[in-house]
């Protein structure tokens, strides 16, 4: 099972948040997706991802609001539609600061919004929080 899945479409922020997560030194074990369309398709065991994907879902997924093609409001209005996925913590990650954006995250279901911070240490120190919480102490149930 992967602990995190990352939605970013920024192969920029990928790559940092990959270094980020490996220099914590936590056991996290964690896939980045580029789309909101594969992120669905992961979610859900359907294209190239197939059934063996179907068995568990991530203790989180992290995503980036402003993704090309399904939006990262479409992408938690798709997923809190499903029964699957309608309780999996999901958590924005985005640039925007903008209030418009952040209640459009939150009507669409979203369980917390971030704005990334702007330094490397920065968000270091944020992806810790984040991960302590919801990989550590959330409880949650999976619904399969």
């Amino acid at each position: 099972m992967v602990d995190l899945l990352y939605i970013e479409d920024s192969a920029n922020d990928a790559d940092i948040f990959s270094r980020l997560i490996r220099k914590l030194g936590l056991s996290i074990t964690y896939t980045v997706i580029s789309s909101g369309s594969e992120a669905i398709e992961y979610l859900t065991g359907q294209g190239h991802y197939g059934q063996q994907w179907k068995a568990a879902l991530p203790k989180l997924v992290l995503l980036d609001m402003n993704l090309g093609g399904l939006s990262g409001v479409d992408v938690i209005e798709i997923t809190r539609a499903l029964d699957r996925t309608r309780y999996l913590p999901m958590v924005a990650f985005s640039m925007s600061d903008n209030p418009q954006d952040i209640q459009s995250a939150y009507k669409a279901g979203v369980n917390a919004y971030i704005v990334k911070p702007g330094s490397y240490q920065e968000t270091g120190v944020v992806l810790r929080h984040l991960c302590g919480f919801w990989l550590e102490n959330n409880t949650r149930t999976d619904h399969k």
